[in-house]
């Protein structure tokens, strides 16, 4: 029983750490052990990918608050956690996060650009 909370808790902390944003541009990060030096394990990821990864973190750690522990983890036919439609656990709708980032315009990047 208590490898089984113990388990939880991780599961938990990993998803809070990603929807906190540990793997956004400027944040402390992660390093790849498979790197030499200190490269950021998100280095390689899009913006958008990053973006996508805190947003659905966000999403699933809500689920996971309100008692979606088996539809995350598909287990005994439960549904699945979508991230882009509302979901409703035990009364309490849970609503997917919206991205953040917009790519810049090519005007924006012109005026980034000439400003520099």
């Amino acid at each position: 029983s208590s490898g089984i909370n113990a388990e939880y808790g991780v599961f938990r902390r990993c998803l809070q750490l990603l929807a906190a944003g540990i793997l956004l541009p400027g944040s402390a990060s992660i390093s790849d052990p498979c790197e030499p030096g200190f490269v950021k394990a998100h280095s390689f990821m899009s913006y958008e990918h990053q973006d996508e990864l805190s947003c659905g973190a966000q999403t699933l750690l809500r689920a996971l608050a309100h008692g979606g522990f088996r539809e995350i983890l598909g287990m005994n036919g439960a549904r699945r956690v979508t991230f882009d439609t509302p979901i409703m656990f035990d009364g309490v709708i849970v609503t997917p996060s919206k991205l953040a980032y917009e790519k810049p315009t090519e005007t924006e990047k012109m005026d980034t650009n000439a400003g520099s």
